[in-house]
């Protein structure tokens, strides 16, 4: 059961779409004033830039707080109150404290309370790995990571239903599907069983997705789906993220990381869903780049030309077809950017690819010495000369 009022977190999901709303000119200021009163919360919460530093300067302070618990009793692994326990006592301290923080002082993606709950998750998986260290098991098996991962996995998932944190869901699903890795596996049965993970996880929260809408949690579990589909085709696609090059089970991935992100992409665009619309066109892009080498074809210098001619003469016929409609929108799409949002994101894509492009102008000014000045020069009339 989460700490948080459902009222208050519609009500504040609601706030953020406002203001973009109002910084988009969709919504003039008296309009924006009077949806933010209705709207008000009596939760506190700050800026990005702050709540960032909170976050560090609290986990700054949890960790040399057990570290000099530990220095000043002398504590190790093997002495009276172990680290094992060092970890979980400390675990529970920080949630006991995170929950004290936000019932005393009404906080809201502070900084200082999510701190306290990603060390909780921390600590347990610490704790966890230490207890089953010394343990004799099967060598098949990397049981102290199992261990960790599996408190991590229990422990981020808590903390999302909890608390509400998205990134805690996320690395759940992530820990879950890296359990299979440490049970040393065959190739095709490993990565058979990190798929099935991730196709639950997306179903799961598919389901959950429609049955809410855009509305929360419904935009939680938009995410989730479209973590759960990047980590399904990542997994299977063995040009990526393995080394594999021939066999049954490699010309099936070649197959699934085709038809995944077609699937995904109708999906996407019958029900209208952002997060997973992205993912799948990120897929699909990663299919054409990968092609070449999924069939062993030999990469020429002009591949790189010819796919983004391809992008740009897709994305020119797409944007065309939008705006030749009546209303410029076609089932509900539109070629015009609305909301700033998007153009800022525009923005920063494109000057990151300015400043990520190999061979960039101000890498190689910076790689070119200067030249000294007045080299070589004559100072007055007695003939005295040198390098100024």
């Amino acid at each position: 059961m989460s700490c948080y009022a459902s009222i208050d977190e519609e009500k504040i999901r609601t706030q953020a779409h406002v203001r973009e709303w109002a910084r988009s000119g969709l919504l003039d200021e008296a309009q924006s004033r009077r949806l933010n009163e209705d709207l008000r919360v009596d939760l506190r919460r700050t800026n990005p830039f702050l709540r960032a530093v909170l976050f560090l300067f609290t986990v700054l302070i949890v960790g040399a707080s057990i570290g000099l618990f530990v220095v000043t009793f002398h504590i190790d692994d093997k002495s009276f109150g172990s680290l094992t326990y060092i970890c979980f006592v400390s675990a529970a301290i920080c949630y006991a404290l995170a929950e004290y923080v936000i019932r005393r002082f009404r906080l809201y993606r502070f900084g200082v309370e999510e701190a306290l709950a990603v060390c909780t998750v921390i600590l347990l998986s610490i704790g966890s790995i230490a207890a089953t260290d010394r343990m004799d098991v099967s060598p098949t098996l990397e049981f102290t990571i199992i261990a960790g991962l599996t408190a991590a996995a229990i422990s981020a998932l808590a903390v999302y239903w909890r608390f509400g944190y998205l990134y805690a869901a996320i690395a759940f699903v992530i820990c879950f599907a890296a359990l299979p890795f440490q049970f040393r596996l065959s190739l095709p049965v490993e990565r058979a069983s990190v798929g099935i993970i991730f196709l639950v996880i997306f179903m799961i929260a598919r389901h959950n997705r429609r049955m809410y809408g855009d509305d929360f949690p419904g935009d939680d579990y938009g995410w989730i789906q479209a973590a759960a589909l990047a980590g399904l085709y990542l997994d299977l696609n063995f040009r990526i993220t393995a080394s594999a090059t021939s066999g049954r089970f490699y010309w099936i991935t070649y197959a699934l990381v085709w038809i995944i992100p077609v699937v995904a992409l109708t999906l996407a665009l019958r029900d209208r869903d952002r997060p997973l619309l992205n993912v799948s066109l990120a897929a699909m892009l990663g299919t054409l780049v990968t092609n070449k080498p999924y069939l062993g074809l030999s990469q020429q210098p002009w591949d790189p030309i010819v796919f983004g001619v391809f992008l740009s003469a897709a994305a020119i016929a797409i944007r065309r077809w939008l705006s030749k409609s009546p209303d410029g929108e076609r089932y509900g799409f539109t070629s015009v950017r609305l909301l700033m949002a998007d153009r800022r994101l525009l923005t920063m894509v494109g000057t990151a690819s300015v400043v990520l492009q190999p061979g960039s102008v101000v890498a190689s000014h910076a790689a070119t010495p200067s030249k000294a000045e007045f080299q070589g020069g004559r100072s007055g009339g007695a003939g005295a000369s040198g390098g100024f």
